[in-house]
């Protein structure tokens, strides 16, 4: 059993390897492939997206989601002959991840396929056999949300032209005990009532908060014990709303601001005695969800009743939070209907609001919701497929997996007793409605 603290020095191992990542990135462009499309999950994810919008990068997109139009826009966004395929996952079974290789193995060549993937995986097998480009290696003892700093993160900041060197010389200067100190408050605060964290970076690296709140929320949602964080700034100024909005402006001080947070997050977990490298009620889910994909028809028909939007409104209590988990298309319309959505209810209810992104959330705040505090309101929200996509060689489609994965976290919710409503749209263009209090 590996100790997962191998992220304490990962910016040192990153330096020596950074020559070896920027050659790789000279070859790729040297070949034509200018876009990489990173397909992963959660911590896989998550850096790459925050390296890319922080630093404005065109080079480097995400597909971190089963909505069949997520996979359209990204196959559609950039030429396939031209774009480099990052598949990344520790742990190498990613359904999602792998769903996302075989729908675009069917449509680019092996040589435009690399894999970051645990040694002895199943991806690692699959990328030999395939004949991809390369296998980076994923270091064994760092859990996926604490790789920020090792290839998961720096190979796609390589890929994107960022000057990763100084990144990660600024992260080796990070102060530990001021992050561990900011770990302390941060349960103190928690542990006397303030349970909510609401996160405020500054502008230019406003995406750290998504990262952040994965951080946070997996670590320590577990044992019923949790920080809720709060990536959206309109909140009611409640007395359970810690705030931090110290933070760098600049884009090249992430990787200190990775550290420090990795390390604020361990501290923050030892003092809440619980562990803050496991995830162990994600797992249900994703077992939920493989069952639902075995049945026969939609997996969203013949769910367990749930409440209704009157009675979910009605069940809420002083201290808890209305999280809204949408499996609909990840475009910029829909997010910001889903704004207005959040806002409309937080004034409402008067309690502090998240929106969550299906299935991105399940590997980001899903561990929150069924291992946390039952002080969760859930509201999902599935909608028709209006195009649905076949995933090559798995014998299901992307809209099938999507409403499987949203049907196993209804029932993985239910079963913890969490307070549910699921509400299906025939068009996710109508989520605004949903604005308007029962």
């Amino acid at each position: 059993m590996h100790d997962r603290l191998g992220w304490t020095g990962a910016a040192r191992d990153s330096l020596e390897r950074w020559p070896e990542w920027i050659r790789f990135a000279a070859e790729i462009r040297a070949d034509g492939l200018d876009r990489a499309l990173v397909c992963g999950m959660g911590g896989s994810s998550l850096a790459p997206r925050v390296l890319a919008q922080s630093f404005q990068s065109t080079g480097v997109d995400v597909l971190d989601s089963t909505d069949p139009a997520a996979v359209r826009d990204a196959e559609r966004d950039h030429p396939i002959d031209r774009t480099l395929f990052l598949i990344v996952s520790k742990s190498g079974s990613t359904v999602e991840t792998l769903a996302a290789y075989h729908y675009f193995a069917a449509r680019a060549r092996p040589d435009q396929f690399v894999a970051v993937t645990d040694p002895g995986s199943a991806l690692e097998r699959l990328a030999a056999e395939r004949g991809f480009r390369a296998v980076f290696p994923h270091p064994v003892d760092v859990g996926g949300r604490y790789a920020a700093l090792t290839v998961v993160g720096m190979l796609p900041a390589a890929l994107a032209g960022i000057d990763g060197r100084t990144l990660l010389e600024r992260a080796c200067d990070a102060d530990v005990d001021t992050a561990r100190a900011l770990g302390e408050r941060i349960a103190t605060t928690a542990m006397a009532g303030r349970d909510k964290l609401a996160l405020l970076p500054p502008a230019p690296i406003m995406a750290l908060a998504s990262w952040i709140e994965q951080l946070v929320a997996e670590s320590s949602g577990k044992d019923g014990k949790g920080v809720v964080p709060l990536i959206d700034g309109e909140h009611p100024p409640g007395d359970d709303v810690q705030r931090v909005s110290e933070f760098s402006t600049d884009p090249l001080d992430l990787g200190r601001e990775f550290l420090r947070w990795e390390y604020a997050t361990w501290e923050l977990c030892e003092r809440l005695g619980v562990n803050a490298f496991d995830q162990p009620n994600v797992e249900e889910a994703k077992v939920l969800a493989r069952a639902e994909l075995a049945k026969p028809g939609d997996a969203l028909e013949g769910l367990p009743p749930t409440l209704s939007l009157a009675e979910l409104r009605a069940a809420a209590r002083p201290g808890d939070y209305l999280a809204l988990l949408a499996y609909v298309p990840p475009r910029p319309d829909i997010e910001a209907a889903l704004e207005r959505v959040r806002s409309a209810w937080g004034r409402a209810l008067g309690v502090v609001t998240t929106v969550g992104l299906g299935p991105r959330y399940l590997h980001s705040t899903g561990q929150l919701h069924k291992g946390g505090p039952n002080t969760g309101l859930f509201l999902v929200i599935t909608a028709d497929t209006t195009e649905d996509l076949g995933i090559p060689t798995m014998g299901t489609s992307f809209g099938r997996l999507e409403r499987a994965q949203a049907a196993g976290d209804i029932r993985a919710l239910l079963a913890r007793g969490r307070r549910v409503c699921h509400v299906h749209l025939a068009d996710a263009g109508h989520v605004e409605r949903l604005a308007t209090m029962p």
